[in-house]
């Protein structure tokens, strides 16, 4: 288990992934009264350097927002840094910090989530635009299976729960101290916050990191490039594209031959 796991939270390292999303053109559509923070396969919970990606989950008066604070506060520079350098050069210090190599592309990073009127919209951010789009999908409504077990977790008194889901069976810890039905990623249902969910494999593993009351405004991209896509054909690509970066993206060696090798991926949906 041990090997499975530090494979798991080194993956996705070896694509180069480094637009920008101008934070300027932002629009406000919600005011979130509660902030979840996630880290993402954490070495150590304590360092958020050691996460592969710190998660937001903003719950706001009329929708959820689910977005990577990484990517957010990369995008946010290099924004700034765009107003007045227009070169398209940037310091390497600008792209996102973590346990990913600096600016290296991941699917849950680079996605963003907006969940409202029972369904999740998924805004995804590939490496090659042609399969940037978003996808509608209802809200996840896992069967959860409650368990007697309890357990102090991030500091909260949680209880566990059990469910199989898009082809994994997955673990979660929730506390009725927060009573909100949501949790990481499309994760939701239970009858409190969830704090930590990770897969069977442990492949996966979301983690609280800290809770807070806000009043503040919830912004996103205004998307006006992105068209429908199937979720089908995201997860396609994305198993193509970490699997064999090289073949589908066209790295040549110093010969000019196609550099294709495989690499194992295990993506966090199976079907």
């Amino acid at each position: 288990m041990a090997n499975a796991m530090a494979f798991a939270q080194n993956k996705q390292s070896r694509i180069g992934y480094v637009a920008m999303s101008n934070t300027d053109n932002y629009v406000v559509f919600d005011t979130a009264t509660v902030r979840v923070w996630y880290a993402l396969n954490a070495l150590d919970i304590n360092d958020e350097n050691s996460y592969i990606d710190w998660q937001i989950l903003e719950v706001g008066k009329y929708s959820n927002k689910y977005y990577s604070y990484f990517v957010w506060e990369s995008d946010s520079l290099r924004t700034v840094d765009y107003r007045t350098n227009r070169s398209g050069s940037f310091s390497n210090k600008l792209l996102p910090r973590g346990r990913n190599g600096k600016g290296h592309w991941n699917e849950l990073q680079y996605h963003v989530l907006i969940a409202e009127n029972g369904k999740i919209r998924t805004y995804n951010r590939e490496r090659l635009p042609q399969y940037e789009g978003y996808y509608d999908e209802p809200y996840p409504n896992q069967q959860w299976t409650l368990t007697p077990d309890t357990a102090t977790v991030s500091g909260y008194h949680c209880q566990k729960a059990t469910c199989h889901f898009r082809g994994r069976d997955f673990e979660a810890w929730f506390t009725t101290d927060v009573p909100l039905k949501f949790g990481p990623w499309k994760f939701g249902g239970l009858p409190g916050l969830i704090v930590k969910v990770y897969d069977a494999d442990h492949y996966y593993t979301f983690e609280c990191t800290k809770v807070e009351r806000v009043h503040r405004p919830m912004v996103k991209s205004k998307y006006s490039r992105r068209r429908p896509i199937k979720r089908e054909t995201v997860l396609k690509f994305e198993r193509k594209i970490n699997e064999n970066p090289g073949k589908l993206l066209g790295w040549k060696d110093m010969e000019g031959n196609i550099i294709s090798k495989f690499y194992p991926y295990e993506p966090i949906e199976l079907e």
